[in-house]
């Protein structure tokens, strides 16, 4: 082929050697070669960070060796805990080129576990000012906050931290290219560091120590204490102080750390108890799908609390272990919830109208992968999640009014609407009442995933002919077991669906509740 650079020269050389040029057809023969070895390092990368980004580091290995891409076979090597070899590696690579964030950003994260802290922090401030927006990732972000707190001694305060940075970045530029003035991005960088909550009175220390004490929180990695420590803001709270009010705007998640929070929403025909909440125990859902407070929380005796921004519980690898205890404790919070709202409605009252659910029909068009990948565009997913997902479903197809499952049924798998209308309801006293029609791209029966065991909480049937996509809580429990990390964005939805069901559900709950009238 001649419309790729090894072509073009390779067509240079033949030319060469019909003008008897042997000396440069040779060197332009040569070129061609380095050229297509370069190509095929660069496709080998390529391939390689997607089989990485898949969890299929096995597979990944070969490629990014062939990819004599530092960067990726550093996180090969750090996955078998060879940090010598990943450090002479990436050692090599910096002195080649000083320039480049990713080696910077590996360099760094290497020195932490290293527990080269100080090292640490120099290597990803220098990744955030060679950044085109002068910003840490938020994993270094992370790690920057976290090594700090570790190594105080070590490390200057910010300002002179990053001042160090920039001014060892413009000597090297100076060196390598006189003449050429380096760019300062260190007012960014170090705004970007300086964050509420980073000076807790009790000190990240301590603070990672009382949260690795609390039994529900057993079996959580050393890493995802300090990340919590740093970055949550402690409130202590004495008996009877509210954390919040019902109605007020919502901008934390709390986790409980000592002491009973009670949660109440008053009515005007009295107060509706919603639950409390326990040592270990999230509450302030709201934040996470930007709603108001649903309820009062209030102390019950002494309380302490660690409150998050919502971008704490961003769908990061190193944020997979925080995501899937959320994703439990909220589903425990949905669960309470539901059955508040049960007692409205005694058993013997709203005996079911309809059937069990059947099987879904036979002899539908199947959608291609890629309809089945576009039908969960809206649904919050990455492509590569998008794809793992269209890959491991199953398409189910059901005509208008059929039963995709009752309430009261075994929960085992989730689904995403590909075509069609799905009705939510529940078979009340006075006949069904429906909670929500839903149309493609959105995701029920969520509670399979949340909590598993959990029966199904009300009725799923087709509001007209439909076509979903049913992904069984096994397939999707291997997934997770095989690559927790890459599964941070699915669980990130899940985390979100159960927050905006919680809200849903308790704002019903206090409406009932008026319905019902005084006790």
């Amino acid at each position: 082929m001649t419309d790729s650079p090894a072509g073009r020269a390779r067509a240079a050389a033949r030319n060469c050697e019909a003008a008897a040029l042997t000396a440069e057809a040779d060197m332009l023969y040569r070129l061609a070669e380095t050229l297509d070895a370069q190509d095929r390092a660069s496709a080998a990368a390529s391939l390689a960070r997607v089989l990485i980004a898949a969890g299929r580091v096995d597979q990944a290995r070969p490629y990014a060796l062939d990819g004599n891409d530092p960067v990726l076979v550093a996180r090969l090597l750090l996955e078998g805990h060879d940090f010598a070899q990943a450090r002479r590696l990436l050692d090599e690579a910096r002195q080649r080129d000083p320039f480049d964030p990713r080696i910077a950003s590996a360099r760094g994260r290497l020195a932490f576990l290293e527990k080269r802290f100080g090292e640490a922090v120099w290597d990803l401030l220098e990744a955030a000012l060679l950044r085109s927006d002068g910003l840490p990732e938020a994993t270094d972000r992370r790690f920057l906050r976290t090594a700090r707190a570790l190594a105080p001694g070590q490390i200057p305060n910010w300002k002179e931290a990053v001042g160090a940075a920039r001014d060892r970045l413009a000597q090297e530029a100076a060196r390598r290219a006189p003449g050429v003035e380096w760019p300062d991005r260190s007012g960014e960088l170090l705004r970007s560091l300086i964050r509420r909550g980073s000076s807790s009175p009790e000190g990240v220390l301590e603070l990672a120590r009382r949260l690795a004490d609390l039994p529900a929180l057993q079996g959580f990695d050393e890493s995802a204490f300090f990340s919590a420590a740093a970055a949550g803001d402690l409130r202590r709270l004495a008996t009877g102080n509210p954390l919040y009010r019902s109605g007020e705007a919502a901008g934390e998640v709390s986790l409980v750390v000592q002491g009973v929070l009670e949660l109440v929403r008053p009515t005007p025909v009295g107060d509706q108890p919603m639950g409390e909440a326990q040592p270990g125990d999230f509450v302030g859902e709201e934040a996470l799908v930007g709603s108001p407070r649903t309820c009062d929380a209030r102390a019950r005796g002494a309380v302490t609390v660690l409150g998050f921004t919502p971008d704490f519980f961003s769908p990061e690898p190193d944020r997979a272990q925080w995501l899937r205890y959320l994703r439990a404790r909220l589903a425990r919070r949905l669960a309470r919830l539901n059955d508040l709202f049960r007692e409205f409605f005694p058993d013997d009252a709203a005996p079911p109208a309809h059937g069990p659910a059947g099987a879904p029909a036979e002899g539908g068009t199947e959608l291609s992968l890629a309809d089945r990948s576009r039908s969960l565009t809206t649904v919050g997913l990455g492509e590569s999640d998008r794809f793992l997902f269209a890959v491991f479903a199953e398409e189910k197809h059901y005509p208008a009014n059929a039963a995709v499952f009752r309430e009261g049924d075994a929960g085992d798998a989730i689904y995403v609407i590909a075509r069609g209308r799905v009705r939510i309801s529940r078979q009340i006293s006075g006949g069904e009442e429906a909670f929500a029609i839903l149309s493609p791209g959105e995701i029920f029966g969520e509670m399979a995933l949340l909590e598993p065991g959990s029966g199904r909480s009300a009725d799923a049937v087709a509001h007209e002919d439909a076509v979903v996509l049913e992904l069984p809580r096994a397939r999707f429990e291997a997934l997770e077991a095989a690559d927790p990390e890459g599964c941070a964005e699915l669980s990130s939805l899940l985390c979100h669906l159960a927050a905006k069901r919680s809200v849903e559900t308790a704002e019903r709950l206090a409406t009932w509740r008026v319905l019902a009238g005084p006790r």
